[in-house]
């Protein structure tokens, strides 16, 4: 062998991707065309066999995944897959298998590319807002307290409405209950940030008139009256407990709002109980309990990859969801709620995609714990983002490879370096060097990218936590009465008159519909993967575990396969020697 070719081989073996695991399909026939002719038969039945439901609805129940953009819900379901064992692109979120979807123009009445709380303030009260104001209109501008007062300028939201019709509301968040989109629910703000006294205070004079996001939620309405209340934030309200926590907003004033809200239901004869812990949440009597308050963290709820899931820890965002139907499902007149995944966008802005994904699937265990307990004939489920971010995924990846995982595309990259299927346009990940003569990015050879800490390479570099969102259209899904009004591509602001309509109230209280009680067929919702329907198919995987594969696919073995490293390097000579 010449010289050269060898020196090239161990060149290639340098640079070559770490060991990573190839992750198999799970279905034998994917080869063969008969294999997708059923498929698509089977989707094409579905698809006529749905009927609208014009119900009325009694309930409404929002999901709405932080960040999470077309992107971030792609990776999630590989990730989901590739979990059970599998290669992952082939399954299925919950909400994929919905009936109706369309997609959500995001921006900001002044911005190109939105934040989160001028977005939750168009999909929960139905009007466009400005960039960082909180449930006013467009007349308002961030941090403008005197606009923000005039009643004229302040929007009420689909948990006015809701209440004003007599039905029981809640809110779940794994964010501070302050934060950006739960406030948008009930408070009105110039400054999503003026979630305690402390912020205002620091603002200036011209502020002071203005309330606090957190006061707004103990003192007014409809946050006062909200039935359910769970996520994190209670530094914000005055109770925080953890000594070592950061400081983003602590009380001024000496107050402790949740002292303060526990007081204002026994002054009504109401039952109240506060939470801080998973046992406390499942040790709760929720068919005897009025209002119910759980903060599970001075800031925010832990992420889902860090949460103690003892009984003195944190909880589930799924058992949040859990106690809180209990709660609600009680009232005769039916109710609203939202979920916020509000965690998936912090692992998004740190650039740290395995703790946005697993914040992701949490949220998606939610949805379908949420299946299992209402009937949606009469309850509206909508899955939604507010925004999306700036990953993105890339390269020519093999089918099963770790979504976390690192790609060599020889035939397109310069610097012959491996790297990540996810990275981002912005965000703390921005590594280049300058030898003198060229860029240099980091060898990734060697390295764990699957780590919940890792940060892929961005192309510009920000502040840490400062990954920025992205301005893209966003999904929306839905399911049960009126769940078809979502068909095509609307503003992010018609979210909320379609709950409306949906439930007659709000704005369209004047709502005289026939019944409709068609059974349209959901039973498809609960599949895991799309290609998870042919009988034969799951009796093969079932009776042979799992690992017989058809013609031509000895690729999947059906076992998750080792990349080495050394294949790479057979790759290199082999191509070499051809060259040569």
């Amino acid at each position: 062998m010449h010289p050269l070719v060898v020196v090239i081989g161990v060149v290639c073996a340098l640079v070559a991707p770490s060991t990573q695991v190839v992750f198999p399909s799970p279905n034998p026939r994917e080869t063969e065309t008969s294999f997708w002719m059923d498929h698509g038969r089977r989707e094409l039945n579905e698809a006529l066999q749905q009927t609208q439901i014009t119900n009325k609805a009694k309930n409404v129940i929002l999901f709405l995944g932080d960040g999470m953009g077309i992107t971030a819900m792609t990776a999630g379901r590989i990730m989901k897959g590739q979990k059970k064992g599998h290669s992952g692109e082939e399954e299925s979120l919950v909400w994929d298998r919905f009936s109706n979807m369309g997609l959500l123009k995001t921006y900001n009445l002044d911005r190109q590319v939105p934040d989160s709380a001028a977005t939750a303030t168009a999909f929960l009260s139905g009007v466009k807002g400005n960039y960082m104001t909180v449930g006013v209109n467009g007349n308002v501008k961030s941090r403008d307290c005197a606009a923000s007062l005039k009643e004229e300028n302040q929007v009420s939201t689909i948990l006015k409405w809701a209440q004003d019709a007599g039905k029981e509301t809640g809110v779940i968040t794994t964010a501070q209950v302050t934060h950006a989109t739960p406030a948008a629910l009930y408070a009105h703000s110039p400054y999503r940030y003026w979630q305690c006294d402390t912020s205002i205070m620091t603002e200036g004079p011209d502020a002071i008139a203005c309330k606090d996001i957190a006061r707004q939620l103990v003192e007014d309405e409809p946050g006062r009256s909200m039935k359910v209340v769970l996520g994190g934030g209670r530094q914000e309200m005055g109770a925080g407990i953890e000594a070592d926590v950061k400081k983003k907003c602590e009380r001024s004033d000496g107050r402790n709002l949740v002292t303060e809200w526990q007081q204002d239901k026994a002054s009504q004869g109401k039952t109240s109980a506060y939470l801080t812990t998973t046992d406390d949440l499942r040790n709760l009597n929720a068919e005897n309990t009025d209002y119910i308050m759980g903060l599970f963290g001075d800031l925010h709820v832990p992420y889902e990859v860090d949460r103690d899931t003892s009984g003195a820890g944190t909880p589930h965002i799924k058992e949040m969801v859990k106690v809180a139907l209990r709660r609600l499902k009680r009232s005769d007149n039916g109710f609203f709620l939202m979920v916020e995944g509000g965690r998936i966008d912090h692992g998004m802005h740190h650039g740290k995609p395995r703790r946005a994904l697993e914040e992701l699937v949490a949220m998606e265990e939610a949805v379908r714990e949420t299946l299992e307990e209402v009937d949606l004939r009469e309850t509206l489920i909508v899955v939604t983002a507010d925004h999306s971010h700036v990953m993105t995924m890339n390269g020519y990846p093999d089918r099963g490879n770790d979504i976390f995982g690192v790609t060599l595309n020889e035939n397109d990259v310069s610097d012959h370096l491996p790297y990540t299927t996810l990275m981002f346009t912005t965000g703390e990940g921005f590594n280049y060097t300058w030898n003198g003569s060229e860029v240099i990015r980091p060898n990734l050879t060697g390295v764990d990218t699957t780590h919940k800490d890792f940060v892929p390479l961005a192309a510009v570099p920000t502040y840490p936590g400062s990954e920025t969102h992205g301005g893209e259209d966003v999904a929306v899904f839905a399911n049960g009465p009126m769940a078809h009004l979502f068909h095509r591509v609307h503003e992010q602001s018609y979210v909320a008159h379609v709950m409306g309509y949906a439930a007659c109230i709000g704005p369209y209280t004047d709502c005289d519909r026939p019944l409709n009680d068609h059974r349209t067929r959901y039973k498809h919702i609960g599949h895991h993967n799309d290609h998870d329907h042919d009988d034969d198919d799951d009796d093969e995987r079932k009776g042979k575990g799992g690992k017989v594969y058809g013609k031509g696919s000895s690729r999947y073995n059906g076992a998750p396969a080792v990349k080495s490293a050394g294949f790479v390097v057979l790759w290199c000579l082999v191509v070499l020697m051809k060259m040569w």
